[in-house]
């Protein structure tokens, strides 16, 4: 799998790799049931700790994400908010926004300046 993460960028390493775990899951790259590596695989991978992971599956999970199965594996939620209904979806994409916000802070980037490269990439894309 590819992880592109930045040690160098400023956002921590575990909010970069929840923000993909998490892009992954809502763009549909990964379906309901599409298995995740294990933590320890995962953490070798990406050369960061294992509790790193941990904490990272841990929030994810907690976000309805994905569900871990003791001695199955970590999953793709089949009953992902982000397939529910409209408000739920509305949820999720706010936890989304909350950690963008939370990474354009790490850059010092403002509010002002987040909303002015949304509409950017907006118009870019219409």
């Amino acid at each position: 799998m590819d992880w592109q993460l930045d040690t160098g960028s400023g956002v921590p390493i575990y909010l970069q790799l929840k923000q993909q775990i998490i892009q992954k899951v809502v763009r549909g790259e990964w379906g309901p049931g599409h298995q995740l590596p294990t933590v320890r695989q995962l953490a070798v991978d990406v050369r960061v700790n294992v509790n790193t992971v941990s904490r990272v599956y841990s929030e994810v999970e907690r976000e309805g994400f994905i569900q871990t199965h003791q001695g199955k594996g970590t999953f793709v939620s089949a009953k992902s908010r982000w397939a529910g209904d409209v408000g739920d979806r509305m949820e999720a994409v706010e936890r989304f926004a909350e950690m963008v916000m939370e990474m354009a802070r790490a850059q010092g980037i403002g509010r002002v300046e987040l909303i002015e490269v949304l509409q950017e990439m907006d118009e870019k894309r219409s």
